[in-house]
């Protein structure tokens, strides 16, 4: 019998993931500005993983078999994470903050788009207005401004891997444990890095950096990425991308408390939008969860019936 509440626990669990991905912003402008991005991916993912290798040695004793089915999916995870990662940064180094912003978030309306194409997501007014809602939203919030550079066709090709990622998670969480996953994407993100990082390394830097580099390990990576796989469980992947709207709001929100960075009245007006948006989408989804539990009872009230007859 299907449970409403197991159902939405998907949703609040992707708001919490945009939450906790917000936070990790204005650290991560704090870490590059004493290391190189390739070096803060480096770090930050051999971490992540060093935090996951008791688990690992627990599953090699006690579920050998269940860890190396994730190998292949994590993999996958794992590169289209870090070209997401790499692409994002490369072409940001060659167009303005507020164009990567904007392009990146266009990953929302990629999945959606793939989504209803592949009639895995069927075609809702409400959904298509909360995801044009967020884009203008999000569009503000990046600086309400456009100006075409070279750069920024390397952030869109960031912006397809992101949302490849986002699809494969919506197909793998369905079928592996999350921590698995999470482990070997992580490894993959790990060793790009290093191969992306220059041969000399700032130690001084890195050690300046390190209690965010742990937290950056710790929350926003291996909670986030197992909070993120659990969440899609129980969602499209289009629901959840419209979810991951939160993400610049919530980064805004920390940039003030952590930076003192203030919004200004168009970023202040982008917040507002993807709010709404989030609402609309979340209302959206209780109904249909609503609608599909009501279909269910009345499916069993009449099976119920026959069977007495």
């Amino acid at each position: 019998m299907p449970n409403i509440g197991t159902k939405l626990l998907g949703p609040l669990l992707l708001i919490l993931v945009s939450i906790l991905w917000g936070t990790s912003f204005p650290l991560i402008k704090i870490v590059v500005s004493k290391i190189s991005a390739g070096e803060y991916v480096a770090f930050r993912f051999s971490l992540s993983i060093m935090l996951i290798i008791p688990y690992v040695f627990y599953s090699l004793l006690k579920n050998k078999a269940r860890l190396r089915e994730a190998v292949k999916p994590g993999v996958v995870l794992g590169l289209l994470y870090s070209g997401g990662i790499f692409l994002q940064g490369l072409g940001t180094g060659y167009t303005s903050a507020s164009n990567s912003g904007f392009i990146t978030s266009l990953y929302i309306s990629i999945v959606y788009a793939i989504d209803v194409l592949r009639r895995k997501f069927n075609y809702s007014h409400k959904f298509t207005l909360a995801l044009i809602l967020s884009i203008i939203g999000m569009y503000l919030m990046s600086g309400g401004s456009y100006e075409s550079r070279i750069g920024d066709l390397i952030v869109l090709a960031g912006s397809f891997f992101w949302a490849f990622q986002v699809l494969a998670v919506d197909s793998f969480s369905k079928k592996y444990f999350s921590l698995d996953l999470v482990f070997f994407q992580y490894v993959v993100a790990a060793i790009t890095g290093f191969m992306l990082s220059s041969t000399s390394s700032n130690f001084e830097g890195l050690i300046e950096v390190l209690p965010m580099l742990l937290y950056l390990a710790a929350v926003c990576s291996i909670l986030v990425g197992v909070l993120q796989v659990l969440g899609q469980k129980y969602t499209s992947a289009s629901q959840a991308v419209l979810i991951y709207a939160l993400e610049p709001v919530s980064a805004a929100l920390f940039s003030f408390l952590i930076r003192g960075e203030r919004l200004g009245l168009s970023e202040s007006v982008g917040a507002a939008l993807i709010l709404v948006s989030v609402i609309i989408s979340l209302w959206e989804m209780a109904s249909r969860k609503k609608d599909n539990y009501l279909h269910y009872l009345y499916e069993s009230e009449i099976s119920g019936e026959s069977h007495e007859r």
